[in-house]
């Protein structure tokens, strides 16, 4: 897999200025059928993996990028693994085989866990990381030698109207960052992510705050978005509701970063007041986007 990074290039300044045509989204949900059931993606255009909490793997069937997904343990009231899969992300085997990209939002726990991220990418032969100054600082504290001296590894700190851009053959990502939030969250470097894959748009915004001044000056409401992985707070009454109808009203919404003890009440809540809402429950649940470009008159 080949990447080249088109940030400091010719390409417009303004974070959206430049994005695909709007699509047409027909939407497969799948169930993980045990182990053996995961299997190569069926004909789609983008299959999207649940992990752990806002853990993703995005998948056109050659390039495949994961997202906030190297968290093996439990954190706070956050899941990690189930005991059956664990052993297939030490292994970077089936789901976790052939990761052409890896991306963390941020630095807690629940999103990059150092160590079992050390390993992964140790054990990955050609898997590229990405990711905040503070994420891979703490990764150092785990495999230094690693982190310092690997060509796979690079540490980027895109700015507001300024974004790192990575062209891989069959994927367009471009990190931005957007605030975490004020007081003891305001010196958390957290991105969000534009994939560009398969006609099909997605976003991943980390533990964004609900903030849309915040979103403005990002430039999202110049974004025809697909596919948004949205935090399950943001449905709550509040502030989230202005931001969605702003900066996230893509026609596929999906809510994540439910904790496992709450996911029944949250699914109930989501059916009876937001019954559009996508929610992957268990590891390894799929969603499938198939797109098509709208016909020209």
């Amino acid at each position: 897999m080949q990447f080249k990074d088109l940030t400091g290039t010719d390409q417009p300044r303004h974070l959206f200025q430049v994005f695909m045509g709007r699509v047409f989204m027909a939407v497969f949900l799948l169930c993980a059928l045990g182990l053996s059931g995961f299997a190569a993606p069926l004909e789609a255009d983008i299959t999207l993996t649940q992990l752990a909490n806002e853990g993703v793997i995005i998948s056109d069937g050659e390039t495949r990028i994961l997202i906030d997904g190297m968290v093996v343990e439990p954190y706070s009231v956050y899941g990690g693994l189930p005991p059956e899969v664990a052993p297939l992300f030490e292994q970077v085997s089936g789901p976790f085989a052939g990761i052409d990209l890896v991306l963390a939002s941020h630095r807690h726990h629940d999103h990059n866990q150092p160590l079992f991220a050390c390993q992964f990418l140790q054990s990955s032969s050609a898997t590229r990381f990405v990711s905040s100054p503070q994420v891979i600082g703490l990764m150092r504290e785990k495999c230094r030698t690693f982190m310092t001296t690997s060509p796979r590894v690079d540490e980027i700190n895109p700015q507001y109207g300024e974004p790192h851009v990575i062209q891989m053959e069959g994927a367009r990502v471009t990190i931005f960052p957007l605030s975490h939030g004020t007081r003891k969250y305001a010196r958390i470097q957290n991105y969000g992510h534009l994939i560009e894959m398969g006609g099909v748009t997605l976003l991943h915004i980390g533990d964004a705050a609900m903030d849309p001044q915040d979103f403005a000056r990002a430039g999202l409401d110049k974004v025809e978005i697909d596919v948004a992985l949205i935090p399950f707070w943001y449905f709550h009454p509040g502030p989230g509701s202005e931001v969605m109808t702003k900066f996230l009203d893509a026609p596929n919404k999906i809510a994540v970063h439910i904790p496992p003890g709450e996911m029944d009440e949250i699914k109930g809540y989501m059916s009876e007041e937001f019954p559009q809402v996508i929610i992957l429950q268990n590891t390894l649940d799929q969603a499938r986007f198939s797109a098509t470009h709208q016909p020209q008159p």
